[in-house]
């Protein structure tokens, strides 16, 4: 089923108000491709149809965004930054609190099926050796789709999707075979918190975070909604807060709240308190 220019253009309109998405033209076969079975789900017999009842209907432009949205993902992906947050950004985390107990705030921004959340606790887990209730740590997981919320809330995988990127040790230590799922640790899960979330219309929480995970979400945004978006995260980074973005993306002429610095080579970005 082929998308008219005039069906595309609407429906860029409706999912760049919803979430900040921009759809471009030379995406329209991916569009399609996502698109389709929502259209034959519906009933509906062309993407005109599927415009019209979202122009009506905020449950089926709930559905659009869902299925716009929701983006491939897996445990560990791009390993990097799992390695940025054990190596570099929890030691130096620990060495501003020496002995004392401290609270430890991490935010997933675009958590998907939750892949990203878990990797984070699991993380913390190896990193703190089994123990890190000597902590308090919450890991805030938002995102637009309430069909991935719901999936990542909770926390069980297929056999195909355990299987990227967990390993056969990491499966066995931190998952539970359940009814035919790999079903995430409790206390894993409760590290986390779930929350559907439009990214540009946030509820800014003022320097509330110590580590905030924001990779390859931007890329999908305007430059005036990037600047909008990285605007706000920097205001809820605490003072000694970091920032890890995609490995493709990069704030130059973006934020200038934001610094960049490397680790080991990869780059991560932290507030930037020089005067003027």
């Amino acid at each position: 089923m082929k998308i008219t220019v005039k069906a595309l253009m609407e429906l860029a309109v409706i999912v760049h108000k919803q979430c900040g998405i921009v759809l471009s033209k030379n995406k329209a076969y991916l569009i399609e491709d996502k698109l389709e079975p929502l259209i034959r789900g519906y009933g509906l017999s062309s993407f005109e149809e599927l415009v019209a009842g979202a122009k009506n209907s905020p449950q089926m432009t709930d559905h659009i965004v869902d299925r716009i949205t929701t983006n491939e993902t897996s445990f560990f992906r791009d390993k990097k930054p799992y390695d940025l947050l054990r190596e570099k950004l929890l030691p130096d985390w620990q060495a501003g609190r020496g002995r004392t107990p401290g609270s430890l705030n991490i935010w997933s921004c675009a958590c998907s099926t939750g892949q990203e959340v878990y990797s984070i606790a699991i993380t913390l887990m190896e990193y703190f050796k089994e123990k890190p209730f000597n902590h308090h740590i919450r890991i805030k997981a938002t995102d637009i789709s309430d069909s991935a919320i719901a999936t990542a809330s909770r926390g069980r995988y297929s056999e195909f999707e355990a299987g990227r990127g967990l390993d056969e040790a990491r499966l066995k230590n931190y998952f539970t075979w359940e009814g035919g799922y790999w079903k995430i640790r409790d206390d894993l899960r409760s590290m986390a918190y779930f929350e559907k979330m439009n990214l540009l219309q946030p509820k800014i929480e003022y320097h509330q975070f110590d580590i905030i995970f924001c990779r390859n979400v931007a890329i999908y945004f305007s430059k005036t909604d990037r600047r909008s978006l990285f605007q706000n995260l920097s205001a809820c980074l605490s003072d000694k807060g970091a920032l890890i973005i995609g490995a493709t993306e990069s704030l130059f002429d973006i934020s200038e709240q934001l610094k960049r610095v490397e680790y080991n080579g990869i780059a991560y970005y932290i507030p930037d308190h020089r005067p003027g």
